[in-house]
């Protein structure tokens, strides 16, 4: 199980159970905090103060989590060991840059920097949903169609039942898979398995490579910027890249970096990186510009992502479409079978 602060908040029934399945925190929120703590703290406001203030207009458990820690930072603990208190809502990253700004004077740079790097998250999470919505939609048809029938001859109490009685069998299955995934996310080894079994197939692992390179690369491009050390810089990009399997590869390089090789060296010893994003790592090393390089080759692969989920979008429309029209042929058939047979047997 990954390793947690010794002060964590919550109830073990909290921290186990209920934010695994739900923070109540969504990254949008979290997005806006970080860009209004941000403004704040440019216009000479404390941290404290900025605290206090966002605490008195925000809802919910963000805003219950900003008054804590608004009350916390004035009795003297430091921003970032409250944030460590709640790690299913403030990730690795958000921690490690908010300690960077802090030990470097530079919390309003890193705050800013925190909110821009969300809002890049969100915009790939909105790709991913955009890609998945129309399958999502023509599976809804496939499951409903079959029972739109029953709708107009039977009435709305009969269609809800036969569309239940065909849900009940395996839609119970789906939502304890679905939990039962969210909890075991929690510890290490089964998102080791899981994440490994992600980048194995020829088109989406392929994708789930890039999403994991993306990340990787504005990470790390984030936190070496801020000054960070090599080797916790590596460790908290391998945390932020979102696949354990390759964060795990990646964290391999760390001992050679603790050891004073290079990062070039180091990473491409692990094999985790793909070949493009270890190319510009040796050209940032080359310039002596590591941080811009990296976010060039962020930007680099945020493209080919956009590309990768065009086409696997696509590819899963037509071949939800197609499962459409082979539900409709079928109760076509169906139709047509049990009315002739209707005809032939009224005839005898």
């Amino acid at each position: 199980m990954e390793r947690r602060t010794h002060d964590e908040a919550g109830s073990a029934l909290a921290r186990y159970i209920i934010f695994p399945l739900w923070t109540g925190v969504n990254i949008g929120a979290l997005a806006l905090f970080f860009r209004q703590l941000g403004t704040m703290l440019e216009a000479g406001m404390s941290i404290a103060e900025a605290l206090g203030s966002q605490g008195t207009r925000m809802t919910g458990r963000l805003g219950r989590l900003v008054r804590e820690m608004a009350g916390a930072v004035r009795d003297g603990r430091r921003f970032s060991d409250e944030l460590a208190r709640h790690p299913r809502v403030f990730s690795p990253l958000v921690i490690s840059l908010v300690r960077a700004g802090e030990a470097g004077g530079l919390l309003e740079s890193m705050v800013k920097r925190i909110a821009s790097y969300l809002e890049y998250e969100i915009r790939v999470r909105r790709k991913i949903s955009l890609a998945l919505l129309y399958p999502c939609v023509i599976f809804v048809f496939i499951v409903v169609t079959p029972h739109i029938p029953a709708l107009f001859l039977e009435g709305s109490r009969a269609f809800f039942s036969y569309l239940w009685g065909s849900l009940r069998i395996w839609l119970p299955w789906l939502v304890l898979g679905i939990v039962a995934a969210k909890l075991l996310g929690q510890f290490e080894i089964p998102r080791i398995v899981w994440d490994s079994v992600k980048i194995v197939p020829p088109v989406i692992g392929t994708c789930a490579r890039k999403v994991a390179m993306c990340r990787f690369s504005r990470a790390l491009a984030l936190l070496y910027s801020a000054g960070m050390p090599l080797a916790e810089a590596v460790h908290a990009s391998a945390d932020a890249c979102a696949n354990a399997a390759i964060g795990r590869k990646v964290k391999f390089a760390i001992p050679g970096l603790r050891a004073g090789k290079s990062l070039s060296e180091s990473l491409g010893r692990t094999g985790a990186l793909m070949p493009v994003v270890m190319d510009m790592v040796v050209v940032g090393e080359r310039t002596g510009n590591i941080s811009d390089v990296l976010e060039k080759a962020a930007e680099y692969m945020e493209d080919e992502v956009d590309a990768s989920i065009t086409k696997i979008g696509i590819a899963l429309f037509v071949l939800t479409l197609l499962a459409a029209g082979a539900v409709v042929l079928v109760m076509v058939v169906r139709f047509y079978s049990g009315y002739f047979t209707g005809i032939m047997n009224a005839g005898e």
